[in-house]
């Protein structure tokens, strides 16, 4: 099994995040999710540091109330333990200071393999990139800029692109949204810049994205063929 002291950037997560991290390994439903989000882009590129944990399941059993009742029985060790959600689907919570969720992804599945991390399966760069891509059509924040542009330096947006039409197959305006939403950065521009391992201007971030959009447009209508038709 891999380490993440081999194989993965452990310096990127905080003490409480490492130690929450080998806790929910632990579980015994654990391999049934993914972790994904900022944290698990981190422990790939160690580009930044990362605190919250996100894991995803895709199956229509995910963050069942036995999974929810097993999260709240380990986590509510301390004291200042709280939950936000508990609902079918979707557990989201704070344990010390570290925000942990369990999502339902049964409608956007798993499409590349994961990673064994000391028990905890961790989604690839690209299948991050294309969950990026996604988070961008509600409210893209500054680390997803900024996480988008650490994965576009290993990968293109053309494969990101590929894997988001297998992920989200019943949007075909995914692409045109995209291309709008990565020259887009007002909500973004509000938000502080979070704690960088590798250097890295904002403005460094933007120039980049914009001239991705700007090269993406031209193929767009290439793009959107990528998706099933209706």
């Amino acid at each position: 099994m891999d380490t993440l002291e081999n194989q993965h950037h452990w310096e990127a997560l905080t003490p409480t995040t490492k130690e929450l991290f080998k806790i929910i390994a632990e579980l015994p439903f654990i391999h049934e999710f993914y972790l994904a989000g900022g944290t698990g882009l981190a422990l790939h590129l160690g580009h930044r540091f990362s605190v919250d944990l996100d894991f995803f399941g895709d199956s229509a059993e995910s963050v069942n109330s036995y999974h929810r009742t097993s999260l709240i029985k380990i986590l509510s060790n301390d004291p200042l333990f709280s939950i936000t959600i508990d609902k079918e689907g979707t557990f989201v919570a704070a344990w010390k200071d570290v925000g942990i969720s369990f999502f339902r992804l049964d409608v956007h599945p798993q499409i590349l393999p994961t990673k064994n991390v000391q028990g905890i399966r961790i989604a690839t760069i690209e299948e991050i990139g294309a969950m990026k891509l996604a988070a961008l059509l509600s409210r893209g924040n500054r680390k997803d800029y900024i996480d988008l542009y650490f994965i576009l330096q290993q990968t293109s947006l053309q494969r990101l692109f590929e894997i988001a039409a297998q992920k989200y197959p019943f949007n075909p305006a995914f692409p045109t949204f995209v291309v709008r939403a990565l020259s887009f950065f007002d909500d973004a521009e509000a938000d502080p810049m979070p704690k960088m391992i590798k250097s890295l201007k904002w403005e460094t971030v933007k120039k980049f994205l914009e001239k991705q959009a700007f090269d993406l447009g031209k193929s767009i209508l290439e793009l959107e063929k990528l998706w099933p038709e209706e």
